[in-house]
Parts: structure tokens; sequence; C-alpha cells
């Protein structure tokens, strides 16, 4: 018999919580405001600081379960869990008190949750938010890499295939799993924006004004973690080679470890806002919205200054290859191209009709066929299907936590 809404227990497990703000956070706030009421979700996060009273999070509607990160390794921003005793322990009690499991990715808290789920008998959905083996690809050593990066993919697939099955949130990104050895069945489930919220600016002055720009300078934009996979030295370096830079100003919205944002401050116009609450507000004092990433999936970042109505220029990876029609709704630039990346906005910056023009486009592409209540409604429709499924009683559990702890290690 299929559980009431009020008895089906989801666990949301991410490997990335408050105070930092990426597109896996922004898809946990949409799920929880949209899903609450038709399943009770707890929270596996690790705890990263203090979250601001202003948040724009829905509280869950059962508990959130902290995991202690290690600060030893970390990789663009996600730090792996620390492999001990209590958080094992919080692990298994958060999947033993649950019915479905529902895991964001990619790091190790993750593919714990996988194991225990299996341990367990709990039903395990994966969303793909981000490819593993795309986004470490910048942080191991080059004499290295292809064999590291081999295993690590290998190891990666494998444990898609304990899930009962994975989501995507693009066709194409569905064939490349299927071609590289994914079993499990992936279903597509696109996700969304809120074109409310992200809406053209209707006084772009004012905007700058707020934020200590001065409406007169043209605004250049990105928005996202500053890391070696998202290319922003490449947006830095083709900024600092245009012409009249009394005219421009760059804003980086978003924030990273200090090695790769010390750069952005030595420049006069340059604003660096860490982590934000009120992303849109950035988006409509920008004139022009530039996404250099190496690796993206669907890259919210671009969807949400294409809603705000901004020409973008982007990479050619992921969805945005999609979704972006080259000269209609957007620009595409090599990866890692400085030189043609500041060709391009020198093009934007000296034809502000080609602006219009291409953030109109950009509004109505968004508008028309990306919107979260369709996205979120097709998401609770597959998780809903997997209450249907009988649930076989947990194994035993094993006797000596640190035996298990082990046990675990040897597997990761």
């Amino acid at each position: 018999m299929t559980p009431h809404n009020s008895e089906k227990k989801l666990l949301l497990v991410a490997d990335t919580y408050y105070p930092k703000v990426d597109g896996t956070l922004k898809f946990i706030e949409e799920f929880l405001r949209r899903a609450g009421s038709d399943f009770k979700i707890s929270l596996l996060v690790p705890y990263l600081g203090k979250r601001e009273k202003t948040k724009r999070i829905p509280d869950p509607t059962e508990k959130i379960a902290y995991i202690q990160p290690s600060h030893l390794l970390q990789i663009s921003g996600y730090q792996n869990m620390k492999l001990n005793r209590n958080n094992i322990q919080r692990i298994k009690t958060a999947i033993q008190n649950t019915d479905l499991v529902f895991i964001q990715g990619p790091a190790l808290l993750s593919y714990l949750s996988i194991y225990y789920a299996r341990k367990y008998n709990k039903n395990t959905v994966f969303y793909v938010h981000i490819i593993p083996w795309e986004l470490f690809a910048r942080f191991i050593p080059k004499v290295i890499r292809r064999p590291f990066l081999a295993l690590f993919k290998r190891i990666a697939i494998s444990w898609y295939n304990k899930c009962d099955e994975i989501l995507v949130p693009y066709h194409e990104l569905q064939e490349q799993l299927k071609r590289v050895g994914v079993q499990t069945k992936i279903s597509v489930a696109a996700l969304g924006v809120d074109i409310q919220t992200f809406s053209p600016a209707k006084d772009k002055r004012l905007h700058k004004q707020k934020l200590g720009i001065s409406p007169d300078k043209i605004v250049i934009g990105y928005v996202g973690r500053i890391s070696k996979e998202k290319n922003v030295h490449t947006l830095l370096e083709a900024f600092k080679s245009l012409e009249q830079q009394d005219k421009i100003h760059l804003l980086i919205v978003g924030d990273g470890p200090e090695r790769q944002k010390k750069d952005f401050p030595l420049l006069p116009n340059c604003t660096i806002t860490g982590f934000v609450n009120n992303v849109q507000d950035y988006l409509k004092a920008m004139d022009i919205f530039v996404m250099p990433s190496s690796t993206e999936t669907t890259s919210l970042a671009t969807l949400e200054a294409m809603a705000c109505g901004l020409p973008v220029i982007a990479t050619k990876v992921g969805f945005m290859k999609s979704y972006i029609v080259k000269n209609h709704n957007g620009i595409f630039v090599p990866r890692s191209n400085p030189g043609v990346l500041s060709l391009k906005l020198k093009a934007l910056l000296e034809d502000p009709t080609l602006r219009e023009q291409l953030g109109q486009n950009a509004r109505k592409t968004v508008a028309y066929s990306f919107s979260w209540e369709r996205s979120i409604n097709r998401i609770k429709r597959l998780l809903s299907d997997h209450f249907y499924q009988q649930l076989a009683p947990p194994e035993k559990e094993e006797k000596q936590t640190t035996e298990e702890t082990t046990k675990v290690s040897d597997i990761i």
C-alpha cells in the first residue's frame, strides 16, 4: 500500500549547504518550497557555517542532520566529510528513519549515503547536478590526471549504478551517462527559473547606484563560484584588456578560495560580493553576463541572467549549448580564451542595440521553456513512484562501528 502524503518520509542529502549559494542549493530551495506538502522531508547536509537570518530556504517539515566536514580536502568549495564514528552514525540514523533517499552529490557524503541506503534497503534517487570527473579534472596534477580521472570515473559510475534511479536536467546528459556505462534507469527532469523574481530591471541605473557603481558605467557580470573549473580568471584577463576602463565595471557575484579571488580586488573598477541571497538585484545592475566555465550541466546562473533580459556570453558546454542559440539569445566563446572573449565583449559594449536584441530573446527563451512549477512537479511524480515499490526490512546493523568504518573506508 502506498503511504499517504503525510507518511512519505524523504531524506534529501547534499554535499553543499548554507552559507554557500550555488545551483544545487537553489534547487534545494525550490524543492523544499514546492514539495514540503507532498513529503515529510529531512536534510542530511554538511555544517559549513551559521545560516543568515535572511535565508530564502524554507524550513523542512522534519529536521536537519548536520555532518562535520573535513578541512583537509576541499575541491571547488565542496568539503568532504570527516570519516569518523559520529558522522557515520548520523548518516545511518538519518537513512534508517526515512523511506526514500534523494541525493544531490557529488562528494563523499553522497556516496556513503548510497552505501547505507543499500544496506538498509532504502530506495535511492540521485540528481546529477555536476559531472564529477569533469569537475575534478582541473584540480588534479597533469602527471597523474589521466589515470586518476579514469579510475574516479569508474568509481562514480559504479555508485550511480547502485541507485534505483538517476535524474538529469537534460536529454544529452542522459545519453552521455548511458554511453559511459550507467545502467540504472535515467529520467530527465529539467530545472527551472522563477521568472517573476528574475525579470528585467525597470531602472538599471538605480540598481547600479544601490551597489555603489556609477549608473553611467556598463557593468559586465558573473554569478557563481570563483574556482578553477569556472574559469573566472579568463573573464578577468579579458576584462583587463578592454579599452576605456573608466567606462566599464566588473561585477563578480560569488565567493571562493582566497587564492582564486585575490586578483580581483586589485582592479579599481571591480566589485566582488561573496555569496549573496538576492542574486536578482545584482543581475539587474548588469548590462552583460558572462559564463566562462569549462564544465556545466544546466547553469542556473546563466538561465537566471537570461530571465533578467541580459545578453549572455558563454562557453559551449553542458545544457547551455542547447538553450543558447548563437547570435539569437547569446554568444558563444571557446573555453580559456581571454582574447576571443575580449573581442566579443568589445562588440557588445559598442552595440547597445545588439545587447537589447539578445537580451529580449534571452528573456523569451526562459519564460517560454523553463518553469520551476513544471520542473518540481515532474520530480515529485518521479520520486512518488518509488513509494509504490515494496521496501524490504533493513538488514541487521553491524555491532562494531569501528569495524564498519574500516569497511566503508575500503570502498572509497
